[in-house]
């Protein structure tokens, strides 16, 4: 009986076999991607100025990305994982009621974006201008956050929807309304300290929190 043989890798150079350095180069042009979008901007940035930055050619360029925009694709993928990384990390950490909850996942996002401003400049300024794919990869982003919010909300008020409250509604406005403060918060260079806006993000968490305890009271 015949057994299949592993793909071809081809020859190994510097202990990496070719599926391997391809790989490398992918990650090196995701990395330029986000400095150069990140700084300038998606619509300054072009191909030979990411290869550049990556120390590329062109031609390992479209090895992995059709074109700018599936590179920004990828970049913007990075920057959500990284975000999201911070803010399940802080929840982990965070004692189990919803202001602690609040304040400390809103923190550990409102950090990521300020101590890497390239971060708030692709997923809050950017993903909007881009294209139509990447519109919607940004709102399956922002309803990824708010999936894992509304998720809280239930575990802590397990009796909500006995009450007809939709705690998924719930979650997509208080996402919105931390998204929306952020955006402003990064447009604006970050002129504000990050206390100041942590504090007026997490008004509307303190606020759902308290009618949610009234109403599940008893």
């Amino acid at each position: 009986m015949k057994t299949s043989k592993p793909a071809a890798t081809g020859r190994r150079f510097r202990g990496l076999d070719s599926r391997q350095r391809q790989q490398q180069r992918r990650e090196q042009l995701i990395e330029a991607g986000l400095q150069a979008f990140g700084t300038k901007g998606y619509h300054n940035a072009g191909v030979r100025e990411i290869c550049g930055e990556a120390r590329l050619t062109e031609r390992y360029f479209y090895e992995s990305f059709a074109n700018r925009e599936a590179l920004f694709l990828a970049v913007y993928a990075h920057a959500i994982e990284t975000v999201r990384s911070a803010v399940v990390l802080a929840i982990g950490r965070s004692d189990r009621d919803v202001r602690s909850l609040a304040r400390t996942a809103i923190r550990a996002f409102l950090e990521t974006l300020r101590d890497d401003p390239r971060l708030s400049r692709i997923l809050l300024i950017d993903a909007l201008t881009v294209s139509a794919d990447v519109g919607r990869q940004s709102q399956q982003a922002t309803q990824s956050f708010a999936d894992l919010v509304g998720s809280l909300i239930l575990s802590l008020y397990p009796q909500l929807p006995k009450q007809r409250v939709d705690t998924q509604l719930i979650a997509n406005g208080l996402v919105g309304s931390t998204v929306h403060l952020a955006m402003q918060w990064a447009a604006s260079g970050f002129d504000q300290p990050l206390d100041r806006i942590l504090e007026h993000c997490v008004l509307f968490y303190d606020a759902a929190g308290a009618q949610a305890e009234r109403m599940t009271a008893g």
